[in-house]
């Protein structure tokens, strides 16, 4: 008799520890994201995305980030630094599924489609040294003596008025590496103007300011606003026989991105 009752038990538990197993197979499956996500980000666009101390931060990285936990459920979105001229390469040669920061350029870059939901508008700004300005550059006449205008490598950002003069060769276009090297360059007067987004910019000033107080940075003044233009996630145009998820995961991460925006829109009405 007792020896039944031991028979029954030993069967019960081995089923419970079966039935246990089977458990944890299944919640750790429902658990683990089903595909592992990159996305390109520039290294260098302060406030926006930007490496510290080995780390990637900004606005953009930690919008990303909180959208990311609502869909980790099927989704694992790593963030991969890179300089921006790579990061659109990769994009164009169908080597990287997607890129964060990009502006809208669907004309010039069809190898991106479709964008996110914006992330923010920027607004772009000229900045120039005393004695030089772009405000006026459609009528004026500096053919003579072209105006020197940098901008961040990779990033095209000139309004209709700004190309024209470039054709007309009113002004000549220099592309560095990034916004704290343009500040620096237009600081030491080896560019006259740099057209970049206002807060990137003035941020870049400020920590130049910061590194190099000797400098005089009293000349360098806003000039005009060439653009405004929203900011988004780019996605590679096409390419489903490699990602067979970008439709899913581009649905759900606009819900997601809208969800954190609306969350943070009612916390700043709150204040």
């Amino acid at each position: 008799m007792i020896s039944g009752y031991q028979n029954k038990l030993a069967s019960l538990i081995r089923l419970g520890i079966l039935l246990a197993i089977c458990a944890c197979f299944t919640l750790k499956s429902e658990a683990n994201p089903q595909y592992r996500v990159t996305i390109l980000v520039d290294e260098s666009y302060p406030p926006y995305t930007y490496l510290s101390n080995g780390e990637l931060k900004g606005i953009y990285v930690d919008l990303v980030k909180q959208a990311a936990q609502l869909i980790d459920d099927k989704y694992l979105v790593e963030l991969h630094p890179v300089p921006w001229k790579r990061g659109v390469s990769a994009l164009q040669d169908g080597e990287a599924f997607a890129l964060m920061p990009p502006y809208k350029h669907i004309k010039r870059r069809p190898f991106i489609w479709p964008y996110s939901v914006p992330l923010l508008e920027e607004v772009v700004v000229a900045f120039c040294n005393q004695g030089f300005s772009l405000k006026k550059i459609d009528s004026e006449d500096t053919t003579a003596h072209p105006i020197n205008v940098g901008l961040n490598a990779g990033y095209m950002i000139l309004d209709d008025g700004l190309r024209q003069a470039y054709q007309q060769s009113k002004i000549r276009l220099w592309e560095n590496k990034d916004t704290f090297s343009n500040v620096m360059k237009l600081a030491k007067n080896r560019i006259d103007c740099y057209v970049n987004d206002r807060l990137s910019t003035l941020l870049g000033l400020r920590n130049l300011k910061r590194i190099h107080p000797e400098l005089d940075l009293s000349q360098i003044k806003e000039d005009r606003v060439v653009l405004k233009r929203t900011a988004h996630i780019g996605y590679v145009k096409d390419a489903l026989d490699r990602y067979p998820y970008k439709h899913d995961f581009i649905e759900k991460m606009d819900e997601a991105l809208q969800a954190v925006l609306a969350n943070q829109a009612i916390e700043l009405g709150e204040q």
